[in-house]
């Protein structure tokens, strides 16, 4: 296997390498160009160093290649020691620096043609690691992390790497998908799933079929009524065959402009098929299709009536589960599970079909069905709901199959309502354990009255949907003292200058989330109401929400406040003395463009002093029993474990490679001294002190471990990560994972057979 990974590797390494030189080139023109209008200016030897830039980046997409078989890490994920993410520069350098991250996210939102099914390639060469945007090679990310590396070694100033960051866009990820082809046709070449597009050609085969016959019969259906109205009106024989030359024309309709990428949906399709045919007519899969693989309806009018016809089907189904979940308090009330329900659906097919109801049906609709039933197979298998939690989710399985027959993009489209939904149901339920009260939770009470809603709904559609998602933010923003559409109303406004209060609003939110309950000192708590809120709503104002530097700014905020709380773990004090000087420089640009004279400055640094130093003069101090007590069950386990540092991990040890590849929102389960297990959720990652923090649903701090303190736990099994990433995006991977360990099992199982 390590054979054809090289051969991608050495492919789509070449077709990259060849991008950053161009890009390189351009970028050095550019430049030349700039400084023809400077006097004695000095350029950059960029066209020297060229060569060198390329031979580093091809090296560092190599080493990504290469993590997939071996264990090497990288020391810079390892040992952060980058602190310029607090560095409150002018504009310029700090669009240079987070110019990558921009890039990287606007090509993610294009869905570059091919990346799914290399990402689907590349994981069935590796049945037991899971390839996503951390390990994949070839993500964007990535690619744009090895040049990153390949040329901070030039030392350019800042509007040096702004150019060369502009043409590297425009050359590599520009034609990013040259890459991407590349890698797919070498891994065709070498038979690993060939045959993975086909689906999605075949199918806009069958919709063109279908658009003639549609366009042929109205075209039929027309040339009638024109004729009847010749034949009324004495038209000549001569007009009617000049009409009868004209009807055809609808069937050159072109085509909307803007054309759905279903690269995912063609791809679950091909698996589950594969599946379909080995295991014969899908005898494992929850529906069984009434029509050979491959039979296409050619008459569209019939298409749609059958469709109609499997709506209403579903639809009693659906209201069936009304009925069956109206005795919920009653202990023999069946539980709705996605095989039920799957079982329901086949029973009323073949009724529905020895009663000529429904004839032959459009194999794409069964493939919807089944895709659907999977996919809430995998949510009530996902170790990180409470059953509670996930009975209320699988009582919308029908609805939302209804939504995905009628747009199969919920398969493609992350921010579709109706996976939005099931995810903000999954959320408002995932801070529970088995021994929480859910039902006397005022956020149970509405997920609840939302689910009967959606059953009672016989015309399901997106905007329904939506709406339910939004009510379930309000109530969620009313629990946290936060109002959920601030940022609604700032983004549907024109003028930013013209809605104030909700920016103003939306910063106060966005620092509270910051601030984890518990005590704050008066003074800090002043400042950040006052002269840091007033540089922030500025910072809005000039970039709007989410800009450049909101990130750098709000990991400033984050070290800010690690260095005033009370709490404090050994060694402790010299990441404060390593990192406090760039704080306070950073802070004092912050206050100056936030409109603090140079007196209130100095005022406010003074006060910031005295309270870190008594911060740490606080931890120095006995522990009460009374303050351990305070503290919580979770943190009293984790201060005394604290009083000294683990032994190191190996750097390839793979729970701290987890740990490093978290992202702030993780949830994860620890366990606390009376055994009781405590959810909390990584509220932020600090890497310039190696720390992380965790908070309750409530939004309050309940301990704050170093990474290497985390990776120990995981490693013993104390902690556990509940869920990484939505609902929907784990159970879509897991019916992917699942279909192709079938579809390979079996043929296994057969090739066994036949060996015997």
């Amino acid at each position: 296997m390590k054979e054809h990974l090289d051969k991608v590797k050495f492919a789509a390494t070449k077709v990259l390498t060849r991008l950053v030189l161009k890009a390189l080139d351009d970028a050095c023109l550019q430049i030349e160009a700039q400084a023809m209008h400077l006097v004695g200016a000095k350029l950059p030897p960029i066209k020297e160093e060229s060569p060198g830039v390329a031979e580093r980046f091809m090296q560092n997409l190599y080493n990504y290649f290469d993590e997939l078989t071996t264990l090497t890490v990288k020391e810079t994920e390892i040992e952060p020691e980058d602190y310029d993410s607090l560095s409150l520069v002018d504009q310029d350098y700090l669009e240079a620096m987070i110019a990558m991250e921009g890039m990287v996210r606007q090509l993610r939102e294009v869905e570059v043609k091919g990346a799914r099914s290399f990402q689907t390639r590349l994981e069935s060469m590796f049945p037991n690691i899971h390839i996503d945007a951390t390990n994949n090679p070839l993500d964007p990310e990535q690619v744009g992390d090895c040049f990153n590396e390949s040329i901070r070694s030039l030392g350019l100033k800042a509007h040096y790497l702004l150019t060369i960051y502009r043409e590297f866009n425009k050359n590599v990820f520009g034609h990013y998908g040259e890459a991407i082809e590349e890698a797919n046709q070498v891994l065709i070449g070498l038979d690993v799933l060939p045959n993975l597009d086909i689906t999605a050609r075949e199918r806009a085969l069958r919709k063109a079929r279908r658009k003639e016959v549609r366009a042929q019969l109205e075209a039929e259906t027309n040339l009638k009524k024109e004729q009847k109205a010749t034949e009324l009106s004495g038209r000549s024989s001569g007009q009617a065959a000049a009409l009868e030359a004209v009807v055809p024309a609808p069937a050159a309709t072109p085509a909307p402009a803007q054309q759905i990428n279903t690269e995912m949906f063609s791809m679950m399709q091909t698996l589950i098929n594969t599946l379909a045919e080995k295991q014969g007519n899908s005898q494992a899969l929850p529906v069984r299709s009434n029509v050979p693989a491959g039979d296409v309806i050619e008459d569209q009018q019939e298409v749609q009536q059958q469709q109609a016809k499997l709506m209403n089907m579903l639809t009693d189904v659906q209201f069936s589960m009304i009925e069956g979940g109206s005795d919920d308090d009653n202990d023999e009330a069946p539980n709705i599970d996605a095989r039920s329900i799957g079982q329901s659906i086949n029973e009323s097919l073949q009724s529905e079909t020895s009663k000529g109801g429904i004839g032959a049906m459009d194999p794409q609709c069964i493939n919807v069905i089944n895709l659907v039933t999977l996919l809430y197979e995998a949510i009530w298998n996902d170790k990180s709901l409470p059953v509670v939690m996930k009975e209320l989710i699988g009582r919308t399985q029908i609805s939302i199959m209804k939504v995905a027959l009628t747009d199969t993009t919920f398969f493609e489209n992350e921010s579709h309502a109706g996976r939005a939904l099931i995810n903000e149901l999954a959320l408002a339920g995932i801070s529970w354990t088995a021994s929480d009260d859910s039902e006397n939770n005022p956020v149970y009470d509405k997920v609840k009255e939302l689910v009967e809603r959606i059953l009672k709904e016989a015309e399901i559609d997106n905007e329904f949907l939506q709406t339910l998602v939004n009510e379930l933010h309000e109530i969620k923003g009313h629990q946290s003292g936060t109002d959920a559409l601030v940022e609604r109303r700032i983004l549907e406004s024109a003028d930013f200058s013209q809605n104030l209060d909700d920016i103003h609003a939306h910063v106060s939110q966005k620092v509270k989330e910051r601030v984890l309950k518990g005590y704050l000192d008066p003074s800090i708590r002043k400042l950040l109401d006052t002269h840091l809120h007033d540089f922030l709503v500025q910072l809005v104002l000039k970039e709007g929400l989410n800009g450049a530097s909101w990130k750098p700014i709000m990991s400033t905020i984050d070290v800010l406040l690690w260095t005033v709380q009370a709490e404090k773990q050994i060694g402790d004090r010299e990441r404060f003395e390593k990192i406090n000087p760039r704080l306070l420089d950073n802070l004092a640009k912050a206050l100056d463009i936030g409109g603090a004279s140079k007196t209130k400055i100095t005022k406010i640094m003074r006060q910031l002093k005295q309270v870190q130093e008594y911060s740490f003069h606080k931890a120095q101090l006995a522990v009460t029993g009374s303050q351990a007590a305070v503290a919580g069950d979770l943190a009293s386990k984790y201060s005394e474990r604290q009083r000294k540092e683990p032994a190191p991990l190996p750097r390839n040890d793979p729970y701290l490679r987890q740990v490093d590849k978290l992202p702030v929102g993780t949830w994860l389960e620890f366990m606390g001294i009376s055994g009781k297990p405590v959810r909390c959720m990584l509220a932020s990652k600090i890497d310039s002190i190696d720390k992380l923090f965790f908070a309750n649903d409530q939004g309050e701090k309940v301990v704050e471990l170093t990474r290497m303190r985390l990776a120990r736990e995981l490693k013993t099994g104390s902690v556990k990560i509940v869920s990484a990433g939505s609902l929907v995006d784990r159970a879509m991977e897991s019916v992917i994972s699942n279909l192709k360990n079938s579809a390979s099992n079996d043929g296994d199982a057969t090739q066994d057979i036949v060996t015997a």
